[in-house]
C-alpha cells in the first residue's frame, strides 16, 4: 500500500511539472523583456528548484526566505528593487495517501496580513509557514512568486519523520582502573559519553554489554574470556538534576533531551586482575540502526605494590644471605661446641679433684665459645678456627689426665721430675686461654711420647749409677790398703750390682727400695769412719785438748743427727754428714794453716819458704774444694799439704804420724755426697725483636673517621640495608615497567620478587640481589684503591 501511494505521488509530480512548463512556454512571449529579466530564490532550493524540509511532529512550522537575484531595468541596468512587489501563493499539501494539508502562509513586514509584500536585493522577503501533519510521511506542495514580471515555481516538499531521539557516542579514552593490593575483587567503572543528534526529546532502551574481552599481562597479545561477577549500568546528565541514576530506577528507558549530552556509567564487578579489558556496549534507539560503542579499560596493581615485592625479594634475598652465611655456620658451630663440650664432661668424670678442677677452666672457656656462639647475629662471633683450637685443647687435656694417672701411680720418690715439669706446663696452657695452637700441639706429642715409667726407673738407674760412681771413685782413691776402700770394695759395691740386677727385673717400688737400702748401707760406712776419725783421744798438732774435744764433740752431734734423720729422709741425712764432715775438715785445714804460718816466722832460707808456700797453695785448693761442696776432694788436697809439712818439720815426725794418722782416718770418711748439687742455670735473655719500621698512610686511610661501636653496628647494617633495598627498588622499578597502565598479575609480582632476590634478568640488565650489590661495590672499591 505504501508502494502504490509513492508511486502516485511520483505520477501527480510529473504531472504538475508537465503542467508548468507548458504554461511558461505558452506565456513566454507575452511577458515583457523587463519582467523576464527578474530571479528570484527560495533560500534552501535545491539545483531542482526544490525545498525540502523534515519535522518531528505534528505541528510544522517553517520559515521560508525569499531573495532577489536580479532585476532589468528600463534604461537595460539593473535595480534594486523589484517594482510592484511580489505575492506568495502556498498550494495545500497532498500527503501520500491523497489527504490535502492547508498551510497558512504569512508574509511578513505586512500590516494587514496579506501575502504581497516589497522585495528589494538588500532586505529578502520571509514568509511563515504553519500546519498540522496528521502522519508520518512525505507531503508536497508549491511555493509560487507572483510578481509583475510573471511567476515562479518552487516545489516544496515536507517529510514527517517518527518523533524518536538517536545518540551518538563521543569518542572517549580508556578507563584505568586498580586492583588494589589483590586483597579484593577488581571493580572497573567506564564512562561514556553520548549527545543526541535528531533533535527529538525522548527515551532510548536500556543498554547492555555484547561481549569483554581481555590481554593478560602474562598471555601477550593472547585475547580470553575474562571471568567478571556482571556488569551495571547507570546514567550520569540526562536527568533535571545532573547527577548518576541506576538503570534499575528507570523502566522505561533513558530520558534524553533534543540535542542534549549525558553520559552511560559502565561498572564492572570482580574482574580477573590487571589486564586489557576491551568490550562493545549497545543501545537501541526506537527508530534506525543500534549504537554500539567500543570500549577499553586499563587495570593494572599499584606500583607500591611492584616496589613493596621487589623490596621483600631483596629482603629475602639478604636473609637468606644472612642465614647461609651466619645463622646457618653459627648453628653448626654451636653444635660443635655443644659435642665438645659434652665430650669434655665426659673426660670430667672419673677423674681425680685436681684433674677435674682442670677440667672446669677448660670447660668454662667451652663455654665462653657457647656463650658468644649465642650472641646476637651483629654481635661477636665465634669462627671456625676458634671452634678448631679447642680440638687439640681437649686431646691435651685428655692426654694430660691419662699421663697424670701413670704418674701419680708410680711412688712418690721415683716420680720422674721432668715428666712433673711437663704436666706442670701442660696444666698451665690448658687453664690459659691464650695458649697458641701450635704449643698446644707440641705439648701434646710430648706427653704421647713421654714414658713415665721408662723414665722412672732410668731415674732410678742414674741416681744408682751416680752411688758406683761415687764409691768407686772414692775405693781407688784410698785403695784396698785404707779401711774406708776396703769396706766400699768389697761390702758397697757388691750391694750396688745387686740393686742394678734387680733394677731391670723387678718392679720399681722393689727396685727403689733396694736402692734406698744401698744409699743407707753407704751413708752407714761414712758415718762409721767419720766416726772412727773423731774418736781420736790424742789431739792432732795445732790443738788443745779443749779444742779437740770441742771440735770432737760438734761432729759427733752432727753425726747423731744425721743418724737419726736417716730413717725418714736418707737425702737429709747425708745433707747433715755432709756438714759435718766438712766441719771437720775445715777446722784441720785451719789449724794447718796457723801450723805453717808459725813456720813461716822460722824459716831462714829460700827453700823453705818455697815449700811452706806450697804447703798454702794445697791449703787453698781445699779451701775452694770446700766452698765447691765436695769435701772429699779438700780432704785428698789436705792429706797432700799434710804430707809436704811433715817432710818439712822432721824433728816432730812420731807426733806428726800420730796427726797423719788422724788425719788419714779423716780423709777416708770424707766421702762424696750422694745429692748432687744443683748447677748454675744455663738459660738465656730472649732475642729482642727488632721493632717493625712505621709504614707510611696509605691513600685513603682515614684515623679521624671514628668507627662504630659493636653495639652501634646493627645501626650501620641496618642503613646500609635500607640504602641497598631502594636502589634495588629503584632500578626495578625502572627496568620492570611497573607505571604500565596494565602492570600486574601473578607472573609480574613474581618477576619483581625474583628481581629483588637476585634470580631474574629483564633483558641485558642483570641483578644479583643485595650480595651482587655488595659484591660491586667492594669491586669498585678495590678497582679505585
Amino acid at each position: 500500500m505504501e508502494l502504490a501511494s509513492r508511486r502516485s505521488s511520483v505520477l501527480r509530480r510529473g504531472v504538475g511539472v508537465a503542467r508548468l512548463v507548458l504554461f511558461v512556454l505558452l506565456v513566454a512571449p507575452w511577458v515583457p523583456a523587463r519582467a523576464q529579466s527578474a530571479r528570484l530564490r527560495v533560500a534552501g532550493a535545491n539545483a531542482s528548484n526544490e525545498v525540502k524540509l523534515r519535522t518531528p511532529s505534528d505541528d510544522f512550522r517553517h520559515v521560508l526566505r525569499v531573495d532577489l537575484l536580479s532585476v532589468a531595468g528600463p534604461d537595460g541596468g539593473v535595480d534594486d528593487e523589484l517594482p510592484g512587489g511580489v505575492t506568495v501563493l502556498v498550494d495545500p499539501l497532498q500527503s501520500q495517501d491523497g489527504v490535502q494539508v492547508p498551510l497558512l502562509a504569512t508574509v511578513r513586514a505586512v500590516a494587514d496580513g496579506g501575502a504581497t509584500a516589497s522585495l528589494s536585493a538588500r532586505q529578502p522577503l520571509y514568509v511563515d509557514l504553519s500546519g498540522k501533519l496528521p502522519a508520518v510521511g512525505d507531503y508536497t506542495g508549491q511555493v509560487v512568486l507572483v510578481h509583475a514580471g510573471g511567476r515562479e515555481t518552487t516545489a516544496l516538499t515536507v517529510t514527517r519523520v517518527q518523533a524518536a531521539p538517536t545518540v551518538q557516542f563521543v569518542a572517549s579514552s580508556p578507563a584505568v582502573a586498580s586492583s588494589g593490593w589483590g586483597w579484593r575483587s577488581v571493580d572497573a567503572t567506564v564512562r561514556m559519553p553520548f549527545k543526541e543528534t535528531a533533535g527529538v526529546a525522548g527515551r532510548i532502551s536500556a543498554p547492555h554489554l555484547l561481549q569483554l574481552q581481555r590481554k593478560a599481562p602474562d598471555l601477550g597479545q593472547s585475547l580470553v574470556q575474562p571471568e567478571f561477577a556482571g556488569a551495571d549500568f547507570a546514567v550520569e546528565g540526562t536527568l533535571p538534576d545532573g547527577g548518576v541514576q541506576d538503570l534499575a530506577s528507570l523502566p522505561d528507558g533513558i530520558p534524553v533531551a533534543a540535542h542534549g549530552s549525558g553520559a552511560l556509567v559502565l561498572t564492572l564487578r570482580g574482574l580477573d586482575g590487571p589486564g586489557e579489558y576491551t568490550g562493545t556496549v549497545r543501545v537501541a534507539v526506537p527508530a534506525g540502526v543500534p549504537v554500539e560503542q567500543p570500549f577499553t579499560v586499563w587495570v593494572r596493581s599499584p606500583w607500591t605494590w611492584g616496589a613493596l615485592l621487589i623490596a621483600l625479594g631483596a629482603l629475602s634475598s639478604y636473609a637468606v644471605r644472612l642465614y647461609t652465611q651466619r645463622i646457618r655456620p653459627r648453628a653448626q658451630r654451636l653444635q660443635r661446641a655443644l659435642a665438645l663440650r659434652r665430650r669434655l664432661q665426659s673426660l670430667i668424670s672419673g677423674q681425680d679433684k685436681e684433674a677435674q678442677e682442670v677440667g672446669r677452666a677448660v670447660r668454662a672457656q667451652v663455654d665462653t665459645l657457647v656463650s658468644e656462639i649465642r650472641k646476637p647475629v651483629r654481635g661477636i662471633r665465634v669462627g671456625d678456627a676458634e671452634l678448631a683450637a679447642m680440638e687439640p685443647r681437649l686431646r691435651l687435656y685428655e692426654a694430660w689426665c691419662d699421663t697424670g694417672k701413670k704418674l701419680h701411680a708410680l711412688p712418690e720418690e721415683v716420680r720422674p721430675p721432668q715428666a712433673s715439669k711437663l704436666l706442670s706446663d701442660v696444666e698451665e696452657s690448658l687453664r690459659n686461654a691464650e695458649t697458641p695452637t701450635e704449643q698446644l700441639d707440641t705439648q701434646l706429642k710430648a706427653l704421647r711420647e713421654l714414658d713415665v715409667v721408662g723414665l722412672a726407673r732410668a731415674g732410678l738407674e742414674a741416681r744408682l749409677q751416680d752411688i758406683e760412681k761415687q764409691a768407686r771413685a772414692l775405693a781407688k782413691q784410698r785403695g784396698e790398703a785404707d779401711a774406708l776402700g776396703l769396706r766400699l770394695t768389697y761390702e758397697l759395691l757388691p750391694l750396688l750390682q745387686s740393686v742394678r740386677d734387680g733394677l731391670t727385673r723387678s718392679d720399681l717400688g722393689t727396685a727403689r727400695k733396694q736402692l734406698e737400702l744401698a744409699r743407707r748401707s753407704f751413708f752407714d760406712i761414712l758415718c762409721e769412719e767419720l766416726s772412727k776419725a773423731v774418736a781420736a783421744t790424742i789431739p792432732p798438732g795445732g790443738f788443745t785438748d779443749d779444742e779437740w774435744r770441742e771440735l770432737t764433740t760438734d761432729v759427733k752431734e752432727r753425726l747423731r743427727q744425721a743418724r737419726a734423720r736417716a730413717d725418714t729422709s736418707v737425702d737429709e741425712a747425708f745433707r747433715l754428714y755432709q756438714t759435718a764432715h766438712a766441719v771437720y775438715v775445715r777446722r784441720l785445714i785451719q789449724e794447718l794453716h796457723g801450723a805453717v804460718e808459725q813456720a813461716r816466722e822460722q824459716a831462714t832460707t829460700d827453700a823453705q819458704r818455697e815449700t811452706l808456700d806450697s804447703v798454702s797453695a794445697k791449703l787453698g785448693e781445699a779451701h775452694k774444694a770446700l766452698a765447691a761442696e765436695a769435701p772429699h776432694e779438700a780432704a785428698q788436697r789436705y792429706d797432700e799439704a799434710r804430707a809436704i809439712f811433715a817432710a818439712y818439720s822432721r824433728p816432730f815426725r812420731v807426733a806428726n804420724a800420730v796427726v797423719l794418722e788422724t788425719l788419714s782416718d779423716s780423709g777416708e770418711s770424707a766421702a762424696p755426697v750422694l745429692a748432687v748439687s744443683p748447677g748454675a742455670p744455663t738459660g738465656g735473655s730472649i732475642p729482642t725483636l727488632p721493632d717493625a719500621p712505621a709504614g707510611l698512610p696509605a691513600l685513603g686511610d682515614f684515623e679521624g673517621i671514628p668507627l662504630p661501636s659493636p653495639r652501634h653496628m646493627w645501626l650501620v647494617e641496618l642503613g646500609l640495608l635500607l640504602l641497598l633495598t631502594g636502589l634495588a627498588v629503584a632500578l626495578g622499578l625502572q627496568l620492570l615497567n611497573v607505571f604500565s597502565p596494565t602492570w600486574g598479575g601473578f607472573g609480574a609480582g613474581m618477576t619483581a620478587f625474583l628481581w629483588g632476590f637476585g634470580l631474574h634478568q629483564v633483558g641485558n640488565a642483570t641483578f644479583e640481589g643485595l650480595a651482587g650489590l655488595l659484591t660491586r661495590v667492594e669491586k669498585q672499591g678495590a678497582g679505585t684503591s
